[in-house]
Formats: structure tokens, sequence, C-alpha cells
């Protein structure tokens, strides 16, 4: 994708509306015409800079995900472990970082000492919910798909 340089942008914009001005007949534009447009196209060059970051994120993401080899294979089995049941286990900070994208059911459940707590069930696939060693609300949502851990998130564990 071609990038487009920012300040073109911003002068086309301004060019415009100058345009615009003059062709409603009006005298030009007054200092605080420019100024304004100015903070619009500085507010226009944040937006489009957060979003670039976003956009870096993702595929940063995605890369990592296909770095991982956690594509997903559909002729393996479906073990997404006991999606009907629920330990109350608790995850610590240490454990949710040795877990790691890709890995069986019961790789996470060596790591982890047990059973989550299914939050949802599909055919291919079962969110667990783990309670956190941590402050109040402390958890572990991993999701996995096939038999292979597809996500994971956490939040105040410890």
């Amino acid at each position: 994708m071609k990038k487009i340089d920012r300040r073109w942008l911003g002068g086309v914009a301004l060019i415009l509306s100058l345009f615009t001005l003059s062709a409603c007949g009006s005298s030009g534009p007054t200092q605080t015409d420019f100024d304004s447009l100015q903070e619009r196209v500085a507010g226009l060059e944040q937006q489009l800079e957060a979003k670039e970051q976003e956009l870096k994120e993702l595929q940063a993401t995605v890369v990592a995900i296909n770095q991982s080899g956690s594509s997903v294979d559909a002729s393996a089995p479906s073990d997404n472990g006991p999606a009907d049941k629920g330990d109350n286990v608790r995850i610590t900070f240490d454990q949710y970082q040795q877990i790691e994208i890709g890995m069986t059911y019961d790789e996470v459940k060596d790591i982890v000492g047990g059973n989550g707590r299914a939050l949802s069930e599909t055919a291919d696939m079962v969110v667990y919910s783990y309670y956190g060693a941590g402050d109040t609300g402390a958890n572990a949502v991993l999701s996995f798909n096939k038999g292979k851990l597809l996500s994971k998130a956490q939040a105040g564990l410890d």
C-alpha cells in the first residue's frame, strides 16, 4: 500500500478550504480560519498515527500466531477438555507465563494443576476461565480450538 505524506494531505485540505471560501464570495480566509484548519489537520494526523500503531500491533499479533505454529489441523482430535466441569483451580501469573499458544489442553492442565470453568462451548472450541491468585476478580481466560490453545488473556494475576 502506498503511503501518503501527511503534510501533502494537510496542504490539500487547506487548498480545498481556501478554494471553497473564495467560491462563496468571501474576501479570503482569516488567521482564525487558518489556525482552525491547522488544528484540525493536526488532530487528523494524530488519529492517523494511532490507527497506524493499532495496525502494527495487529500485524505483530498475526505474525506471532503464525510463528507459534498454532494453525488448526482440521483432522486433529477435538480434545478441548471437560467442558462440563470445573474444579476451582487457581492460576498464578507464573503459571500463566508458562502457557504458550499451541499447547494442548492436557499440557495446560499440567501447568495449572486442574480444570478451569467452561464459559462457552461450540463443536470445536471451549473457552475456560480460571480463578486467579491475586486481587479480587483476578482471572485468566484460555480458549482451546480442536484441543490446542488458541488464545489467552489474564487480569490481575499475582
